[in-house]
């Protein structure tokens, strides 16, 4: 990932397509917003934060998109997904489950 051309790409992948970004400088606040499309039914994304792993998984099917994460200790998340109002989480493994019917307008099958 040494070329723009490349980086580019994998940084999109993990802040668009799996959802897992920096809210601000350091990773001491993640944005966790995974924008699912294209006919993708899964992603995940990981990175080492200074305060250790984040990682985030989604999983859609016909009938509900599911997002697992996880936040470092000493680290918050903005997570905001499809259908519902952003919300704040603390360090810990959080899990959703989103019926796809509260959302489908938004990803545009």
């Amino acid at each position: 990932f040494n070329h723009y051309a490349l980086g580019a790409v994998a940084d999109w992948l993990h802040r668009v397509v799996a959802g897992l970004a920096p809210a601000e400088p350091g990773y001491r606040r993640l944005l966790v917003r995974p924008r699912p499309g294209g006919g993708l039914t899964h992603a995940s994304a990981a990175k080492e934060t200074p305060y250790g792993r984040a990682e985030v998984r989604w999983l859609r099917d016909a009938d509900t998109f599911s997002v697992d994460l996880a936040v470092p200790v000493g680290v918050t998340a903005i997570v905001d997904l499809p259908g519902r109002a952003p919300e704040t989480v603390g360090s810990g493994r959080h899990r959703w489950h989103i019926s796809t019917l509260d959302y489908t307008d938004v990803l545009g099958d």
